[in-house]
């Protein structure tokens, strides 16, 4: 299933206006069942945060060098890769379980569609600093400054949809953003443990 530029532009738009409080911004998405499935689809738009991300590995373990191809150890492509879809579908899958804990069901597509559109939003601009600390224009320092200020944004903007898809006060949803930041952190712990 291919996202066409038309639902890029409406998505990315509605979760700019998610991030300034705008309700209305969840007009921008396709809320149907192949809205739902386009959404995972949209996964394809990170390829440049997974190049970053695997740049950042061999960077990590010692092997980024001039004279060497960046896509030459299967393991680390393998593995950055599957740690990268792991993190797109860990919370869906786990709040096919929070929903219905929650009696939320009838919202569970809508929060996943919403979700999705700003992961992948988050996984482009996450891998910015990291990518300015590659090309040597940032230090480590200042690219570690950068990625604190655009976790925060992205945090904020997965606050605030969380709250505005599944209708919940502000400190459930932050518990649910919680959970998503907590199963990323465990699923970049096991990537990083299986590349060392």
């Amino acid at each position: 299933m291919i996202v066409t530029a038309d639902e890029v532009n409406r998505s990315f738009k509605g979760a700019l206006d998610l991030l300034n409080s705008r309700v209305e911004g969840l007009r921008a998405f396709d809320m149907s069942e192949r809205g739902f499935w386009r959404s995972f689809a949209a996964l394809w738009l990170t390829l440049p945060a997974y190049i970053v991300s695997i740049a950042i590995e061999r960077l990590r373990l010692g092997l980024l060098s001039p004279n060497h191809p960046l896509l030459d150890s299967f393991q680390i492509d393998v593995v950055v890769a599957l740690g990268q879809l792991a993190s797109f579908l860990a919370l869906p899958i786990v709040m096919i379980w929070g929903t219905r804990q929650l009696r939320l069901t009838h919202r569970y597509v809508p929060f996943v569609i919403v979700m999705n559109w700003i992961n992948v939003i988050a996984m482009l601009v996450m891998s910015v600093p990291y990518m300015l600390l590659l090309l040597g224009w940032a230090t480590p320092p200042l690219a570690g400054l950068f990625s604190l200020a655009f976790f925060v944004i992205v945090l904020r903007a997965q606050w605030f949809a969380t709250k505005a898809t599944l209708g919940l006060p502000g400190l459930a949803a932050f518990g649910i953003v919680t959970l998503g930041v907590t199963l990323n952190s465990l699923i970049d712990t096991l990537m990083r443990a299986l590349l060392t």
